[in-house]
């Protein structure tokens, strides 16, 4: 009889003696047939990894690219300030457009408006949503001489201010209550030019309004340009004193208004880019070394190193008489462990200096300039037929075959485990039988020599 060793793993309960060898022989077979499966599961490992950290580049690269794309933005949309030494006479605004310089303004009179009411002899109002200074159904709006049809939509003083406001001139009506306990409600009528505006409302041939106040020009000069004896006038207290550049008076006096480029939003922008460059060679660096990640070896690595060092040591020959002409030159170094560093003071100097050049040595995406570069630079990388993309995709696609191989061959194990059990079993009881059977006939052989040796000694 076998006496060999009990299997660790129970495919089916036999009766024969030799059951435990039978399990055993369905557990080695397993085993063998198993062993790629785990080979395959640690490649498929090691893949994984090299994906996710691939999707990590991946990321960092992209946050690189945005940050550019902002960047590109800031230098794009880059304006010009106006301040004002006087603020308490005039406020100023400048676009993109505006030319920089110091303009001197000197605001001789703030101008004012021509008012209007109607007079103390027309009908009496007490509810202005119900009645009207006129029970004329037309009237004559004339203004500076030309003369304009209003026809209310209704018969109240409401009606007559909502005809006025949408009748084109450029009024403000309105109904006050001069009254005051005992209402007297009138028509207020106010031109919004800074003018000597001549307003009348009539009906029938009867004027309905009385001038309260005729307006006057807005005066001013502009680096005493022309003189204060003839000045410039203008009908609004915002002025247009250059290209891109507006002022609003609020006071007579005079104001030196200082337009210069603003940079302060593409100083934000680049110390965003220097964030998210460290990070992405923070990340490289993980996959170096002896202790190196997921990716240590790999050609990806040293393909994105490269990518970030030509995005790092930039030059633009065309900027040396400019005196920007490297990312030196606008505050970008690198320290000792590769990261760059960036003084906002040196940019700001440059920018001082002339922010033209600065903006000339940034350029654009599509125009040229460091910009330009970086992106193209950025794009080998990130976009759908980039080196990040690519590397992910491959990864991607090995382990999914790997991951189908995986279920093929898990699959045959079971076949195959399933078949062997049944052979097995079988076999077993076969053994079973045949041992059941030598069991009898060993019992009968037994007896049989038994009644032999009684039979012998009782003769």
């Amino acid at each position: 009889m076998s006496t060999s060793s009990t299997s660790a793993s129970t495919y089916f309960n036999g009766n024969s003696s030799y059951s435990a060898e039978l399990n055993n022989v369905i557990a080695q077979s397993i085993a063998r047939a198993t062993a790629p499966i785990t080979q395959l599961q640690n490649q498929q490992s090691t893949l994984t990894n090299e994906q996710s950290e691939v999707q990590t580049l991946g990321n960092d690269f992209l946050a690189v690219q945005n940050a550019i794309d902002s960047l590109n933005s800031a230098v794009s949309t880059s304006s010009f300030t106006a301040t004002v030494d006087t603020p308490a006479v005039a406020t100023a605004t400048a676009t993109s457009s505006a030319l920089p310089g110091t303009y001197a303004l000197d605001v001789l009179s703030i101008g004012s408006q021509t008012s209007t009411i109607s007079s103390a002899g027309s009908t009496a109002v007490t509810d202005p949503t119900s009645q009207n200074i006129s029970s004329a159904s037309s009237f004559t709006l004339t203004v500076n001489g030309t003369a304009t049809t209003i026809t209310p939509s209704g018969t109240s003083l409401d009606a007559l201010v909502a005809a006025i406001n949408s009748s084109g001139d450029n009024l403000q009506a309105t109904v006050v209550n001069v009254g005051g306990s005992s209402a007297d409600y009138r028509l207020s009528i106010q031109s919004k030019n800074y003018a000597p505006d001549t307003i009348q409302l009539s009906a029938g041939g009867t004027n309905l309004l009385t001038t309260l106040s005729t307006g006057s020009n807005v005066t001013y000069t502009l680096n005493g340009e022309p003189s204060t004896s003839d000045p410039i006038t203008s009908t609004s207290r915002t002025l247009t004193l250059s290209t891109g550049l507006t002022a609003d008076v609020l006071t007579t006096g005079t104001a030196n208004i200082t337009v210069a480029g603003s940079t302060a939003n593409i100083s934000t922008a680049i110390n965003s880019f220097v964030t998210a460059y460290n990070a992405a060679t923070a990340e490289l660096a993980k996959n170096r070394g002896q202790s190196g990640g997921a990716l240590t070896g790999n050609s990806l690595v040293s393909q994105l190193q490269q990518a970030l060092n030509s995005i790092g040591s930039y030059r633009s020959d065309s900027g040396t008489s400019s005196g920007v002409s490297s990312l030196a030159d606008i505050g970008l170094t690198f320290d000792q462990t590769g990261n760059l560093d960036f003084d906002s003071s040196t940019f700001a100097s440059a920018a001082s200096s002339s922010a033209s050049a600065v903006t000339a040595f940034l350029g654009s995406e599509t125009s040229g300039g460091f910009l330009q570069s970086a992106y193209s630079t950025l794009n080998a990388t990130t976009s759908a037929t980039g080196s990040i993309t690519v590397a992910g995709n491959n990864l991607g696609n090995t382990v999914e075959s790997l991951a189908n191989q995986i279920s093929t061959k898990q699959a045959q194990v079971t076949q195959l485990q399933t078949n062997l059990t049944t052979e097995m079993a079988n076999a077993d009881a076969a053994i079973a039988s045949l041992q059941s059977q030598l069991s009898e006939i060993t019992d009968l052989f037994t007896a049989e020599n038994q009644v032999s040796q009684n039979i012998n000694g009782v003769g």
